[in-house]
């Protein structure tokens, strides 16, 4: 009996003494989980207060990683207010567009947007997008004050000014207008250098080299000329108010000086003047280069073009003095079906009558980015015109001409018209357009 006593009183010495090392080690790692638990709070005390700058950071990571340029970025709660530069994605909406899906799917949190979208550094548009239950809503407008103002103190990165583009453009021609043979014919290749230099100022140069014709001497065409080469200046652009300058060569054969002034009436409505004054200046065998004497040009013109978002048509008015000199008016009527842009007209002036149709087509792919300070790359469209000239003398004088100041200047390429980018931001976020 006594044994057993024993026995058991040994058994229950050694379990005591268990229970008081079990208890000293969970204190111990009580201490320890207490540590670690400080140290994590700590951390995303740490993360909470810097979280701000943080995904400021990343939001202009994302945006430079998909090429956009003169990126500015300021988040405030769930909303985002931004700049960016699009020279990589075709057209003026699908950039835009871009932007605000990566920003949305790697920032979650952000319900709000308000993106101005710039072109050669200067504001043309701002897009104000808001997502709700997984469905965007979208509006565009030229109101850019107070995002502007919230972006002051915000510097760009990835600035634009002084990256060159060269784009490779050719250049045919078919004139059916002779009386000996079907066709005269020309293949050139128009190279246009382009560079942002400051805000606003595009500096573009274009040699023309012909490379197969069956050109007489007389004509021009046959030889090497200078196309597209001038500087342009967007010197205001506002909610209302768009003014521009430029000088050099706008036409193959004429170069001068040009001045545009354009009002805003509500967001489909532009009303503007434009005039220049323009020279002969070309190549011929006998007398080399030159600027041809007695061959000043003042044109002026004003335009009214209305964007009817229902039916997609850009209805385009205009009348004054042609390139040339001549008298007259032109209507343009241009159906929209997203990155296409197809078209017809008809002109009035000095008594003769002519009519045609012109495109504008997506070339090559929606992206091309610029990875290095100088970029070799397509047209982002290719832009045709198809001219009837039924009658000798509207070709002969050369009646009804105009000119660009820019070599991509078209119907689709640098259409910021508010109504056509808001609809297809809208279908793009939404999964309604490719």
């Amino acid at each position: 009996m006594i044994g057993k006593i024993q026995l058991f009183g040994i058994n229950i010495v050694f379990l005591h003494r268990f229970r008081q090392y079990e208890a000293r080690r969970t204190l111990k790692q009580t201490k320890t989980y207490v540590i670690i638990a400080v140290i994590c709070a700590c951390f995303l005390s740490s993360t909470d207060l810097r979280g701000q700058t943080v995904e400021t950071v990343s939001i202009e990571e994302i945006l430079k990683e998909q090429g956009f340029e003169d990126i500015k970025v300021k988040l405030q709660q769930d909303t985002l207010f931004a700049t960016i530069e699009n020279r990589s994605y075709r057209g003026t909406f699908r950039g835009a567009a871009t932007a605000i899906q990566c920003i949305a799917e790697q920032q979650p949190d952000i319900n709000q947007f308000e993106l101005i979208l710039t072109d050669y550094k200067m504001p043309q548009l701002i897009v104000h997008a808001s997502r709700r239950g997984g469905i965007w809503d979208v509006r565009v407008d030229r109101e850019m004050t107070l995002t502007r103002e919230r972006l002051t103190d915000v510097k760009a990165i990835a600035p634009s000014t002084g990256k060159i583009d060269v784009t490779f453009v050719p250049m045919v021609s078919l004139v059916n207008n002779k009386l000996d043979h079907l066709f005269d014919y020309s293949v050139r290749i128009a190279p246009v250098i382009a560079a942002t230099l400051w805000k606003g100022a595009r500096l573009t140069l274009q040699p023309i080299i012909p490379i197969l014709h069956n050109l007489d001497e007389n004509d021009t065409k046959r030889y090497v000329q200078i196309g597209n080469a001038n500087l342009s200046q967007q010197i205001v652009s506002t909610s209302v108010w768009q003014a521009s300058a430029a000088a050099g060569f706008f036409h193959s054969e004429r170069l001068g000086i040009q001045a545009r002034v354009g009002v805003h009436i509500g967001r489909n409505l532009d009303i503007y003047a434009d005039g220049g004054i323009t020279y002969k200046a070309n190549y011929s065998k006998q007398h080399g280069f030159g600027i041809v004497n007695g061959s000043r040009q003042i044109n002026a013109m004003l335009h009214a073009d209305y964007y009817e978002a229902y039916t997609k048509l850009q209805i385009e008015l205009q009348g004054g003095r042609f390139l040339y000199g001549d008298y007259g008016g032109r209507l343009d009527v241009t159906r929209h079906f997203g990155e296409y842009a197809i078209g017809v007209y008809g002109i009035i002036t000095g008594g003769e009558y002519n009519a045609g149709f012109h495109f504008a087509i997506p070339l090559g792919g929606k992206r091309q980015k610029r990875k290095a300070f100088i970029r070799l790359r397509l047209p982002e469209y290719v832009a045709w015109e198809y001219s009837y000239q039924s009658y000798f003398r509207y070709w002969l004088e050369n009646m009804g001409q105009s000119y660009v100041t820019q070599h991509d200047q078209n119907h689709a390429a640098h259409y910021w018209e508010p109504r056509f980018v808001e609809e297809y931001i809208q279908r793009i976020l939404n999964g309604d357009f490719k």
